[in-house]
């Protein structure tokens, strides 16, 4: 059982242009290489995956449920993938904000240190 050629078209073109937009997001800075490859690992793997959906084991598996059953088993799998992403980058969000408290930190603690220095080397009040 293959996919239709239009529909097999109109994925891969989505998939196309969904990797472009990756590219361009890493190439304006606004996304991070390891966020990206990451990304392009997916999207590669899925347009591996819809050309070759017919033989993939998984669907000679499957053939056996019922529509309801497949959609379902879909259905995890695809919030299974979205909650690892989702974690990933709630990781990296959570190293991110930890290194930016403790630069904050160490910031702090250089302006009290030159704010010091400065008051020693200016000639102090003399109280009468």
């Amino acid at each position: 059982m293959l996919f239709s050629a239009s529909v097999l078209l109109v994925s891969l073109s989505t998939l196309f242009v969904l990797l472009f937009y990756t590219l361009w997001l890493l190439r304006a800075g606004k996304l991070t290489p390891h966020v990206t490859v990451r990304w392009m690992l997916v999207e590669c793997l899925t347009m591996l995956a819809i050309l070759l959906w017919g033989y993939l084991p998984f669907i000679r598996v499957t053939r056996t449920l019922d529509d309801r059953e497949l959609l379902l088993v879909l259905a995890v799998i695809f919030v299974a993938v979205a909650a690892y992403l989702l974690l990933e980058s709630m990781v990296l969000i959570s190293g991110h904000t930890n290194q930016i408290r403790r630069l904050t930190q160490e910031l702090a603690l250089l302006r009290t240190e030159l704010e010091s220095k400065e008051q020693e080397g200016q000639p102090r009040e003399q109280t009468p």
